[in-house]
């Protein structure tokens, strides 16, 4: 236990500044809730003392010797508390000195007299740097930016090369940092998690690009990444909606310039970093003169970015957005037919869009390039289950939408492009529209078991076009038989008399009588199912 405490001592004295006023209050409160006596220490683990410290009400505080900034405590403290502190410092008393502790970690570091020399710094920088570790962060943008920069470059950056697990260790030391300084006020409190947010995934790709060679590193970032552009995917259309003070603009206009920078390739990720510029510029850039300008900023760029670039493809799909925004459809309609296969899964974002606005007929085009592009793109994904859910993804929104437009060709078009994995979905379309004879067709042409069919749409196909459904059943006789054992005979005898029962009433008897004679004789070296044939009476005796 000495060891884990003495530790436990130096990873505080790291993540508590005594320069930084809320953490010298942390420690001094800690501290006096020590020397009176408050803390009664429950249980000691291994890797955790969990304790009760009387203040006017009983709050339990629970240290973690391995990781201090995961430990927990029931006044819901964002980072390390006062009530942890006392624990600390009634754990660490009974091995080591805390007047000591806190004379080290009170003391400035270590440093040589050169370097001493090289810090001495003039009185205005010493005042400046003091202001930006005051305990309230100015409401700009550039300051939360700033902060979060210094934040990452000293908990996360330093830590490159260790293990991943202490990567992601540094990495949650690093968000509870953020988390400390957030704003109390509801409305600023959504903003600036949007902000470090945003700025921590600008951080996240600059490392990525940074450290391209070291595999695990990469691994780490590209998951943090991949988090931060869900989170603020979600987090941007709440902060639209909720009612904004004037002194929000500032912000949103500062942000723009690092927005752009999400249409610049380098670090991989092009999925997640335009779907998150579409989000920002649908729901948060609402100014229409915004977006206009942003539009004659991306078109005179264009020109410049070469054909089958990442760039390229980047600026292409924010210029039909935006050009989407504004309703010039016309504009976007022409860029769209530059994109080639890849661009599919970009497509979604657009008709999920366009689904909920009052024409929805603005959709078609990008149906129509799914059409026309899905098959070969499906081709190219060496995974099967990638290609099984990008199909499953697509057909409830395009479904949904050419239901809504009356457009039920191109919803067929869609099906037949994404077979087989389309399967059930064509057939039940097809049954829906009552095309029956296509949806026989289906199924032998996917060697799709009678078996697996439903009964009731058998039943309904016999009722209103008997004859259709006979190929199923010749097909699932010359299945049955082929499998050679007594099961499968009884199972052709029961499909031969169905066959029957459909072709008299057709008034057909004589082409079933030469059927059953021509399966009887093809079939005479089979003694097994000859017998069947005899007991089920469909041939003599």
């Amino acid at each position: 236990m000495e060891r884990e405490l003495l530790l436990v001592g130096e990873r505080l004295a790291e993540f508590l500044e005594a320069g930084d006023p809320e953490d010298s209050d942390v420690v001094n409160q800690g501290l006096q809730l020590y020397r009176q006596g408050l803390v009664d220490i429950k249980e000691e683990a291994v890797d955790t003392i969990a304790a009760e410290v009387q203040e006017e009400t009983r709050f339990k505080a629970r240290l973690n010797l391995l990781s201090p900034q995961d430990g927990s405590c029931t006044c819901d403290s964002r980072f390390i508390c006062r009530h942890q502190m006392a624990v600390f410092f009634s754990a660490y008393s009974e091995h080591a000195s805390v007047s000591e502790w806190l004379g080290d970690w009170k003391a400035p570091k270590n440093a040589s007299a050169a370097q001493a020399l090289q810090q001495v710094k003039p009185a205005s920088e010493l005042l400046k740097q003091a202001a930006g570790r005051s305990i309230t962060l100015d409401k700009s943008y550039p300051s939360w930016k700033q902060f979060v920069n210094d934040a990452f470059a000293e908990h996360v950056e330093p830590h490159i090369g260790e293990a991943t697990y202490m990567i992601e260790n540094h990495i949650q030391t690093y968000f509870k940092r953020l988390s400390s300084k957030a704003p109390m006020e509801r409305e600023w409190k959504l903003l600036y998690h949007f902000v470090t947010q945003f700025c921590t995934m600008q951080q996240t790709l600059r490392m990525i690009q940074l450290h391209k060679s070291e595999t695990q590193t990469i691994r780490v970032f590209y998951a943090l990444a991949v988090d931060l552009a869900e989170e603020l995917h979600e987090t941007v259309q709440p902060l639209s909606r909720q009612a904004r003070p004037f002194a929000f603009d500032p912000f949103v206009f500062s942000i723009k310039e690092d927005v752009a920078r999400l249409l610049d390739g380098g670090e991989g990720l092009e999925y997640e970093k335009i779907d998150l510029y579409r989000e920002i510029w649908s729901y948060l850039f609402s100014n229409s003169s915004w977006r206009k300008e942003e539009l004659e900023r991306i078109n005179k760029e264009l020109p410049e970015k070469y054909m089958g670039t990442t760039a390229r493809t980047s600026y292409i799909l924010a210029a039909i957005h935006l050009s989407l925004l504004e309703n010039h459809d016309k504009q976007a309609i022409e860029l769209l037919h530059e994109l080639k296969k890849d661009a599919c899964p970009y497509i979604f974002y657009w008709l999920n869009l366009l689904a909920e606005s009052e024409n929805r007929a603005r959709a078609i085009p990008f149906i129509e390039f799914i059409n026309n592009n899905v098959q070969e793109f499906l081709a190219g994904l060496s995974d099967y289950y990638k290609r099984v859910d990008f199909v499953r993804t697509f057909t409830t929104l395009i479904n949904s939408c050419c239901y809504k437009l009356k457009r039920t060709d191109l919803l067929e078009k869609f099906y037949r492009a994404t077979l087989p994995h389309s399967y059930w979905n064509y057939a039940n379309f097809l049954f829906e529209q009552g095309q029956y004879k296509k949806w026989v067709e289906m199924h032998i042409y996917s060697e799709i078991s009678i078996d697996l069919i439903s009964s009731e749409s058998i039943k309904e196909v016999v009722s209103k076009e008997p004859e259709l459904i006979l190929p199923l059943y010749y097909h699932a006789v010359q299945e049955k038989v082929s499998l050679k054992n007594r099961p499968a005979y009884k199972q052709a005898v029961r499909y031969l008399k169905r066959m029957r029962t459909i072709y008299k009433k057709s008034k057909k008897e004589d082409v079933f009588e030469r059927y059953i004679l021509y399966v009887a004789d093809s079939t005479k070296r089979l003694r097994a199912f000859q017998e069947e044939l005899k007991r089920g009476k469909l041939i003599d005796v």
